[in-house]
């Protein structure tokens, strides 16, 4: 059994669908129930951990029969000391991807603000807030812009999960960037004892379809608050995100995979209704009785 901890907008899709083309693997990604409000409750001390621990108990490990189980879910990354005491030889994995680029991600997708309607309810009410946390007097935190408070949560999420698998035997958990993910595959396969007869490609999904504002585009307020709030662990974590002057810089990042016509057909297919799947398989037939390409 492995979870796979991360601030969000870092690669969870991606890991997720990689992890789960092995063989003797079932890797889920955001399984219900989800735990959005109860996970970010716990963590400002007001939801009970026996009824967290009940949930994930009687919850995960029914989800997969005769195979590893694995979940990426980033409000796990609150949860590390319950799942401890529910699954104590539980490994972990710590998706880590650049904060420029996951606050970019954070930004546009309207985190942190109440208004958006493309933001579901539930996670406006599961979003960590700074105040609550202890990070921020309650006016200090009202008066931080969106993206401050962007940064901000990119690094806590990563400071709680460094925290906790720090404490942990260092043979249970490992630490992978995303833009190194493809290249760290097998290393992640070993930990995991993970068995695959195709290739497991590592793909760049849940992408962005409206012009992102990446960090190539910041104004100098926007470089300012970010390093004022996530310099200095972007110098542990990504230490060549900037020379030693202090001048920003691309990181290099891996080419991802791209899966081939059978493999988006299968998930295409998979993705209907119930109703549609008949003339879509039909299609299906028509296609794969043209082409090599099964």
């Amino acid at each position: 059994m492995f979870f796979v901890l991360s601030s969000g907008r870092s690669g969870s899709r991606t890991i997720a669908t990689a992890l789960n083309s092995f063989s003797n693997c079932t890797c889920f990604h955001h399984p219900e129930p989800e735990l959005v409000i109860e996970a970010t409750q716990y963590y400002y001390g007001e939801y009970p951990e026996e009824q967290v621990a009940e949930v994930l108990r009687s919850t995960r490990v029914k989800k997969s029969i005769n195979k590893i189980y694995g979940e990426v879910n980033l409000q796990l990354s609150l949860l590390v000391p319950v799942i401890e005491k529910v699954f104590p030889s539980a490994k972990y994995i710590w998706l880590i991807r650049d904060g420029r680029d996951v606050v970019a991600s954070m930004y546009y997708r309207g985190w942190f603000d109440p208004d958006d309607p493309k933001v579901p309810e539930e996670w406006k009410k599961g979003r960590l807030q700074g105040d609550r946390t202890g990070d921020f007097p309650l006016q200090e935190w009202e008066q931080m812009n969106r993206f401050e408070k962007c940064c901000w949560l990119w690094k806590k999420y990563n400071l709680v999960i460094e925290t906790h698998i720090h404490s942990l035997d260092s043979g249970r958990w490992m630490k992978v960037r995303l833009d190194r993910l493809k290249t760290t595959m097998p290393q992640i396969a070993k930990f995991l004892d993970l068995r695959g007869e195709r290739k497991v490609l590592v793909e760049k999904l849940n992408i962005a379809y409206q012009p992102v504002r990446y960090w190539e585009g910041w104004d100098e307020e926007m470089r300012k608050s970010f390093e004022l709030i996530c310099g200095a662990d972007m110098d542990r974590w990504f230490p060549e995100w900037r020379t030693d002057k202090g001048v920003w810089r691309k990181i290099d990042t891996e080419q991802p995979d791209e899966a081939g016509l059978s493999l988006r057909l299968k998930r295409w297919f998979a993705g209907l209704p119930v109703k549609a799947r008949a003339n879509a398989g039909a299609l299906k037939q028509r296609i794969f009785g043209r082409c090599n390409c099964a």
